[in-house]
């Protein structure tokens, strides 16, 4: 196995250098940010048009990143949500308070949580540029919570049976998500990029050992 990452410390190669080369062996592509068309991504596909495996693989980033399949495929998995609508304009029967993310390509890093009906049509106007891509709108029942997963491991204690079983389902190494926690339930509502600071790096270098001990 060739582990691909930006931590010169855990990696056998950069993204950059390995973007240069012929892929033979299996690749690990650890990486804070896996969305279309950056870096990570870059890895994933590469490897794949060499025909060997990768983790993650294209289909799983994009699983986990477009907000619609990973509420589905969550669903179909055993993971907790609360259900989404998809809209491009506001109508009388959504729901407030809502949490809102846009899906389309350009965005990240987008939700916005929305308390107050007459807020609400300005807010899906700009996310979905002027109705040209749909927003993707949840429910807010509980605690909004942003965390860190990485290799299953959490950066908070009371979602951490959550991380296990969202990185068992999606197999993503790194990412943030944003949950939220309704009567003691982990629910959850999107991934999106981890920044680099936010990431316990600590915990990757351990993992990535766990895992070199086992090739």
């Amino acid at each position: 196995m060739i582990i691909v990452s930006e931590d010169e410390d855990d990696s056998d190669s950069s993204p950059l250098f390995f973007l240069g080369q012929p892929v033979r062996d299996s690749v690990l592509n650890v990486n804070h940010d896996y969305r279309y068309l950056r870096m990570g991504y870059y890895v994933s596909a590469h490897a794949e048009t060499f025909g060997v495996e990768v983790t993650p693989d294209c289909t799983e980033i994009m699983d986990a990143y477009r907000n619609p399949l990973l509420i589905e495929k969550a669903r179909r998995n055993g993971l907790p949500t609360n259900g989404y609508r998809l809209v491009t304009r506001p109508n009388e029967n959504l729901t407030i308070p809502a949490m809102l993310f846009a899906v389309n390509p350009f965005t990240n890093n987008s939700m916005k949580v929305v308390k107050s009906g007459s807020r609400l049509p300005g807010i899906i106007k700009k996310m979905s540029f002027d109705a040209r891509f749909p927003v993707s709108l949840h429910p807010v029942t509980g605690e909004v919570k942003e965390i860190i997963q990485m290799f299953g491991e959490s950066t908070s204690d009371e979602t951490s049976d959550f991380a296990r079983k969202f990185y068992e389902i999606f197999n993503i190494p790194i990412c943030k998500l944003i949950v939220q926690i309704d009567d003691g339930k982990v629910i959850l509502n999107h991934c999106e990029p981890a920044m680099e600071k936010e990431v316990k790096w600590d915990i990757v270098h351990d993992k990535l050992h766990e895992i070199r001990q086992k090739i």
